[in-house]
């Protein structure tokens, strides 16, 4: 418990209006006097680690909602406060500018990639069951987390270059470097589909690497646009009986 003393005269009304620190759960208010008032605080616990982490979760569905619903000119702390009935300068104690944020959801959508790809690809050794394994692997995470895969493959927002030589370089520096490694990944499943002469060929692996990535994000854009619908009615359906039909693009012949 704190008692806070003030020597100033203040009216009983404006004690009732006053904004009183968030760290106390309940304020009471003694008057000794006409110019004289004590405030009694009830102290609140400190939050747990589960708490916080609970809060930083509201915080980041929030700024994705806005990103994703309105754009990332629109992702504002205050914006984001409005949506999960915080003030804007509370959200500041857990991040500390909105880029962080942005950066903090881009680094999570590459997680949930890398980790979903590098499962499929350790568990298939035929370079034709993994190329098929990894395509299902992308379009099933275009599909079903369809907001990061727009903040990350869509959207115009920021990219690592665009953090170099600023403060938060570093840890746009973690999503850049995991994205990476999804390259490497996957260009090195693009070439074992190759022929000998071909894998060699630096070029042409990482032609075919753009060609199928290219197909699967069209894919994607499609299906998570809702056009697809009008030229076919399952279009995962479709897009199971095409993995087959353009893998042999990338075949050793």
């Amino acid at each position: 418990m704190l008692v806070e003393r003030c020597n100033e005269k203040i009216s009983c009304r404006a004690t009732r209006n006053m904004s009183l620190s968030p760290f106390f759960s309940e304020s009471k208010i003694a008057l000794t006097g006409c110019n004289e008032i004590f405030i009694v605080h009830d102290m609140k616990k400190p939050r747990d680690a589960s708490e916080i982490k609970n809060i930083q979760e509201r915080i980041l569905k929030a700024a994705l909602d806005v990103i994703v619903q309105e754009g990332y000119p629109a992702l504002t702390m205050r914006r984001i406060a409005s949506k999960i009935d915080m003030t804007a300068p509370n959200i500041y104690n857990y991040y500390q500018s909105k880029d962080e944020l942005y950066i903090s959801l881009v680094i999570r959508g590459f997680e949930i990639l890398k980790r979903e790809l590098s499962s499929v690809c350790d568990a298939h050794e035929n370079p034709v069951n993994r190329g098929a394994a990894l395509a299902r692997a992308y379009i099933n995470f275009g599909l079903k987390h369809s907001s990061y895969y727009d903040i990350m493959f869509t959207y115009p927002t920021p990219k690592y270059n665009d953090y170099v030589g600023t403060p938060l370089e570093k840890l746009s520096e973690v999503e850049y470097k995991m994205s990476m490694e999804i390259v490497t990944l996957v260009l090195e499943a693009v070439r074992a589909l190759l022929s000998e002469d071909l894998a060699k060929d630096e070029q042409a692996v990482q032609m075919r690497f753009i060609a199928a990535w290219s197909m699967l994000h069209g894919m994607i854009s499609l299906h998570n646009s809702k056009v697809v619908r009008y030229t076919v009615e399952d279009a995962e359906a479709m897009y199971e009986k095409m993995i087959p039909e353009f893998l042999p693009l990338f075949l050793r012949s």
